[in-house]
């Protein structure tokens, strides 16, 4: 019997991986193939290893090469060598499923057609990260006639997966790329495209591509690397000029510039790519454009050139950038694209009046409601959401803004629906008469919406590990419906603090732990008090986070809720994220809590409450998920001693001015540039003038300086008299009690302070609208002259007046700030903490 097929495998230093892969071979279910191995002159033990393979599998052929000839003429030694009809490729560290060449081999001799199946992506570790999917395909295609829907790509990567006839690479001479460091594959797919006359595509995965963390595909790419993927391009449009047919290789480049130029401008961002790459890079891309006229036939369409062809906009938008240097041009481009996109996009929107697109992307358990999300334009279209034939209204609705255009408005519509109780009754929404997703019995909606087990078989061993203790019956019983709580991993003092304490003493019966580095200074005070503590970052804390069904938290940062990452571990979470907040809002924090999934959320004051649930504001957060019920920590600051001569200076923090961080916790590496910052030097200059320590000394007080916990590394660089104390392990609380005066510019602990009557100065020596953009914020409802409670100072020579003015009156709250305190803060019972209890219960 004849042997229909060959596998050339090309093989430089792969013995690591050699064995899994030819074990993979020997274990496939079609039996009758060949192998030719090539050896590219390998210095380790690869050459040897094949000789034996070969000796115990006579399917095994062996190649050497006396020199390294690079893959792309290995590969094409082994087109040349192959007397079989067939002819497919792989490579030594990656693997073949059991069934791959029998399912390929299989619908090449049924239909007489090329063959292209699937593929896995997999990490090194066994993490599956993109399964390959057939597209809406006939059974049998042309793909020059197809591609015109699909685009070209699908056609032209992942040569591994494909089965070739043998003939007709060899007759046309149809080869891989050679001298390329990358895409000597898709180099051969751009001269074979247009001689495929007929193509099945298997919905099969034929081939495990497994991503190892020094291959070329996730290490450094260099100029040359952009060069080859561009020179295929150029191949590609030689050939569909031959085939007239440029419009598919305006497409196909269209996409390579698009994904090429942002991994350029990623490497830029991770220091692996510098100006001069950039310059090269760019420079071969216009190349490319101006030799087969790409502007010349897009930018008659300049308008919908950003939505339709991103990667030309991107280059042209570079090229006739002015700023200085290339990696800004690309990294303006990037943002200019970015919102034509978006223009264009709601401009369509507009025009269809609603986008025809509802999502419904998060179910509550306890609750029994399904969020539905769409986008419209001004007004909403019509919704009719039936049960069991009954039409019911949603439980809360939200009008979103989302852009606001020369005489339009976007806005996206926000829908909590309500089930009903019993799981065989059916539900269905419509939106302007169009049938959604949304259209079966709640039995199966719950379904839907539950967590599938990950199959952990391949993770890494300490991750399946940790997977099944969380699971095992002695710790699902400790942490039986535990409520997990924490501030920073750093600190306490805040309002999961507060919570806690009144759940320890007013529902004993809570599960409730409170998570804390062992290591700060707060924990022998909690433990003293007897708080259940448990080690931030422990595995104990890694349990707890996966079978608490609370997380309540001051902090809004990463570590916090996403503490472990949901590729390994997302089917185990369980808990509602119950946002305390770390002070009142004054500010748009929309676009960083938008990103946050959020179950609870405490405001204090009504305007705060307003500013984030009504309809035209632009959080996505509704009256479901917010509640008003004032911050924990100031249940604590009713009963408030009489305070000391004594002034708390409490700078808030500057976003472009904290370290670098790894997203484990609080701590960030040191700047060498803060001391030397604007912001540094203004604090340093105005707690060092000779006029402020006169002040202290006259009037007999003491100021405590606290600048933000983000800069507590850099106290001990600002200069601090003997009048002005550096607090050390103290409670933020206790010295906010006996303070009588807050010097700060922006923080949100001007609200603590007005809580107890006592009056603000605020230090602004930068405008708010500096001040939000440093911080990636948007102002917001809050007025610090119309609303503050205090003066407003902009320069050291004012702050140094209103503090003797206070100084000499005993820092009382004058009648215009206190009417504007009262005004905000018109209850106070003591009650926050129990109101938030309901609210999570």
């Amino acid at each position: 019997m004849s042997v229909p097929l060959t596998v050339v495998v090309a093989v430089y230093n792969m013995q690591q991986y050699l064995p899994r892969f030819v074990q993979s071979l020997q274990l496939q279910t079609f039996k009758n193939f060949e192998v030719l191995f090539i050896d590219d002159a390998s210095t380790d033990d690869s050459a040897t290893m094949l000789e034996g393979y070969a000796s115990t599998d006579l399917r095994f052929h062996v190649l050497h090469n006396a020199q390294n000839m690079g893959l792309g003429r290995v590969c094409n030694l082994g087109i040349r060598s192959t007397r079989t009809e067939t002819i497919c490729f792989a490579d030594p560290d990656d693997l073949l499923p059991e069934n791959s060449l029998e399912v390929r081999l299989a619908a090449y001799k049924k239909h007489n057609a090329i063959v292209r199946a699937c593929h896995n992506e997999i990490t090194s570790d066994g993490l599956l990260i993109n399964h390959e999917v057939r597209p809406d395909l006939p059974e049998i295609c042309k793909p020059s006639a197809l591609a015109q829907r699909i685009g070209p790509n699908p056609f032209l990567c992942a040569h591994w997966t494909w089965l070739f006839p043998t003939g007709l690479l060899q007759k046309n001479n149809i080869f891989h790329g050679e001298d390329m460091r990358t895409a000597d594959d898709i180099y051969m797919l751009t001269h074979l495209f247009y001689h495929i006359q007929r193509l099945v595509w298997l919905p099969d995965t034929v081939y495990h591509w497994i991503k190892r963390t020094d291959s070329l595909s996730t290490t450094r790419y260099t100029p040359e690397h952009y060069e080859n993927y561009f020179r295929c391009c150029n191949v590609f449009y030689q050939e569909s000029v031959k085939n007239n047919n440029i419009k598919l290789a305006d497409i196909f480049y269209d996409g390579y510039l698009f994904a090429y130029l942002l991994h350029l401008l990623k490497q830029v961002q991770d220091g692996k790519s510098m100006e001069d790459d950039v310059q090269r890079v760019v420079r071969d891309a216009a190349r490319v454009c101006t030799r087969h006229k790409g502007f010349e036939r897009l930018l008659a369409d300049e308008k919908n050139m950003a939505f339709k062809h991103p990667g030309f906009f991107l280059l042209w938008q570079t090229l006739r950038s002015t700023a200085p240097s290339m990696v800004q041009r690309l990294a303006s481009s990037r943002l200019i694209l970015s919102q034509h996109q978006q223009i264009l996009h709601y401009e369509r929107i507009r025009q269809q009046g609603w986008d025809k697109n509802v999502r419904f992307d998060k179910f509550d358990v306890e609750q029994n409601l399904v969020r539905a999300r769409y986008y419209f334009c001004d007004t909403h279209p019509e919704e009719k959401y039936m049960c069991d034939g009954a039409l019911n209204e949603p439980a809360f609705t939200k009008n979103c803004s989302v852009f606001t255009g020369k005489d339009y408005n976007i806005f996206e519509r926000i829908l909590w629906l309500q089930l009903p109780a019993k799981d065989e009754d059916h539900c269905s929404l419509t939106v302007g008469e169009q049938a959604t997703a949304l259209n079966h019995n709640v039995g199966q909606i719950r379904d839907s919406f539950t967590p599938k087990p990950l199959d952990d078989r391949n993770f890494p061993a300490d991750v399946r590990a940790l997977r099944h203790l969380a699971q095992s019956s002695a710790m699902q019983k400790r942490f039986q419906n535990a409520w997990m709580f924490i501030d920073r991993d750093t600190q306490a003092d805040d309002n999961a603090e507060h919570l806690y304490r009144w759940i320890m003493h007013n529902k004993p019966g809570i599960n409730a732990w409170f998570v804390l580095r062992e290591e700060s200074a707060h924990w022998p005070r909690l433990q003293k008090e007897g708080f259940r503590l448990i080690p931030f970052g422990s595995m104990e804390h890694n349990i707890l986070f996966f079978n608490a069904t609370r997380l309540i938290s001051s902090q809004m940062d990463i570590y916090i809720y996403a503490w472990l990452e949901d590729r390994y571990y997302g089917d185990l979470k369980k808990f509602k994220y119950i946002s305390l907040q770390h002070g009142v809002i004054k500010e748009n924090l929309s676009p960083w809590i938008n990103t946050i999934d959020m179950d609870v959320f405490v405001t204090t004051t009504v305007d705060e409450y307003h500013s984030i649930i009504d309809d035209s504001t632009d959080y996505v957060l509704t009256r479901k998920e917010v509640i008003r019920s004032g911050l924990p920590r100031h249940d604590a600051l009713l009963a408030v001693p009489r305070p000391e001569k004594r002034f708390f200076i409490m700078p808030t923090w500057r976003a472009d001015l904290a370290g670098s961080w790894d997203g484990k916790g609080q701590q960030r590496e040191y700047n060498p540039r803060f001391i030397h910052s604007h912001f540094a030097r203004t604090w340093n200059a105005l707690i060092s003038s000779s006029r402020f320590k006169a002040l202290l000394q006259k009037y007999e007080y003491e100021a405590v300086f606290w600048p933000h916990p983000g800069f507590a590394d850099y106290l001990n660089e600002f200069q601090l008299s003997e009048n002005i104390r550096r607090p050390k392990n103290e409670s933020i609380q206790d010295l906010l009690k006996t303070s009588i005066l807050l010097i700060t510019d922006y923080s949100s602990i001007t609200f603590d302070m007005a809580f107890m009557h006592r009056p603000t100065i605020y230090y602004q020596f930068d405008s708010l609208a500096e001040f939000s953009l440093r911080q990636n914020r948007r102002p917001g409802y809050f007025s610090y002259e119309k609303d503050g409670f205090g003066p407003v100072c902009n320069t050291e020579d004012e702050i140094i007046e209103w503090i003797e003015g206070y100084f000499s009156t005993g820092c009382q709250c004058f009648a215009q700030y206190m009417q504007r305190i009262k005004k905000i803060f018109h209850i106070r019972d003591g009650k926050n903490c129990e109101r938030i209890y309901h609210a999570i219960c």
